[in-house]
């Protein structure tokens, strides 16, 4: 009794999913041997950040104005920690990423007031394949999930899930400081800045309340991208947010030979069997956009070229446009290819089943839409996101988040009422249990 108590409360549960976390994201990680012994092994991003991370180390890095320095410090970091041991970096990057499942739980437990939901949402992150798969990576979504798992968190409550003021603007300003951090480590999180105010908007009863929340929110946002905006503008001589690859995004995932070549298999250097066409994304070299005269300009220049020729195919080929877009999203959500291997039965059909549960969720708890919006929201950016990039499963990171906490509501809902899974101290007689009306005595 005494150890069930105990893990009742949130530091006690929340070291416990930790170290689950940490025993199963290590341990899968050298029982499938996603350890790799040479850097020569990882994909394409991988060795750039971590020969970009060397060049810091050694003091020799040149400016990119196509990367953001965020998680090139960050694997620098690892590198300097593990004394250079590339096995030791990887481990380090895989720790990281174990924090998502635990402030999952912290965040759950603080917008539902539900121990059991949270718990349960935190288990499922743990055990999530696309997590698994992807957690031992150097992609920079390592890094970025937990900070922005812990931005959610951060955030301050509205009134329609706290009856009192939920943060200072200190508070207002330092969670506007980790989405920075966010978008400098990964750029997508730019998109998310509409959705954040949403979600300010959605949570709160008082419009000037709201609005006052957002424009301290922006401002520190603002402290972060501007001196790095600055930056980068003064190095390339065009106005610039985070980085200057938007031409290089959108073309790579919206062009003609993506359409032409439709789908292929493929078998990468390492051995692994993997596709291309729609829904995927073809590189500046590939996408036919550049001459090979045009692939020797500055980047800067490359990039201006293929967001003026991707826009103004997009403009000529509207039905084309359209099906990649759409193969992007089916993609995205594993819809598509659906092909009898471990992908489909440990990625596309998990994926499948939380969708159609989430959906199933919204509908039961319509009317927590509001409560829910830091959810619900998730798959929407996401989303977003595939339609100016493509519809890679590590961009979906975030979504998955929603979905598990979703479907984990929907499940419960079957067995507990909404109003005793979503306490809501705003609206009590929401929150009542119907009282049975005494019957009429002769």
């Amino acid at each position: 009794m005494m150890l069930v108590k105990r893990l009742s409360q949130s530091r006690h549960l929340f070291l416990l999913l930790l170290a689950l976390a940490l025993s199963v994201r290590i341990g899968a990680s050298l029982a499938l041997g996603a350890v790799r012994s040479d850097p020569s092994f990882l994909d394409m991003d991988e060795q750039e950040y971590y020969q970009y991370a060397g060049d810091l180390l050694r003091g020799e890095y040149q400016f990119s104005s196509r990367r953001t320095l965020g998680h090139v410090v960050v694997i620098a970091l690892y590198r300097l920690l593990s004394f250079d041991n590339f096995t030791v970096t990887q481990l380090f990057t895989t720790a990281v990423f174990s924090l998502a499942a635990p402030l999952t739980y912290l965040l759950v437990r603080r917008i539902t007031r539900n121990h059991l939901a949270a718990a349960i949402v935190a288990v499922l992150v743990i055990f999530w394949p696309p997590y698994i798969y992807y957690g031992n990576s150097l992609y920079s979504e390592t890094t970025a999930l937990p900070m922005f798992t812990a931005f959610l968190l951060l955030l301050p409550r509205g009134s329609i899930l706290a009856v009192s003021p939920d943060g200072s603007w200190r508070r207002w300003v330092g969670c506007g400081v980790l989405l920075g951090l966010c978008m400098l480590i990964r750029p997508m999180y730019l998109i998310f800045v509409p959705f954040a105010v949403l979600i300010v908007v959605l949570e709160e009863l008082r419009w000037a309340t709201a609005l006052r929340h957002v424009g301290v929110f922006l401002a520190g946002c603002a402290i972060v991208l501007l001196p790095w905006s600055i930056y980068m503008s003064s190095h390339t001589g065009v106005p610039i947010l985070v980085s200057a690859n938007g031409g290089e995004t959108i073309s790579g995932g919206l062009n003609p030979r993506l359409v032409e070549h439709g789908y292929q298999t493929v078998i990468t250097p390492d051995g692994r069997v993997t596709w291309t066409g729609p829904g995927k994304w073809l590189s500046i070299y590939d996408s036919g956009y550049l001459s090979l005269a045009e692939q020797n300009l500055p980047y800067v220049e490359q990039d201006k070229l293929l967001k003026q020729r991707t826009l103004s195919w997009i403009s000529q080929h509207p039905a084309e446009t359209f099906y990649l877009q759409a193969a992007k999203l089916l993609y995205m959500w594993g819809f598509y290819p659906l092909r009898f291997d471990k992908q489909t039965l440990l990625g596309s059909l998990p994926t499948i089943l939380a969708l159609v549960l989430s959906v199933a969720s919204l509908l039961r708890f319509r009317h927590y839409s509001r409560h829910l919006c830091r959810f619900w929201l998730l798959p929407i950016f996401v989303s977003s996101v595939a339609f100016v990039s493509w519809g890679s499963w590590r961009f979906r990171q975030p979504g998955d988040l929603g979905l598990l906490v979703l479907s984990t509501l929907f499940l419960l809902s079957l067995f507990i009422q909404p109003p005793d899974l979503i306490r809501s101290p705003r609206f009590p007689a929401i929150n009542l249990p119907r009282i049975r009306q005494p019957s009429l005595r002769a």
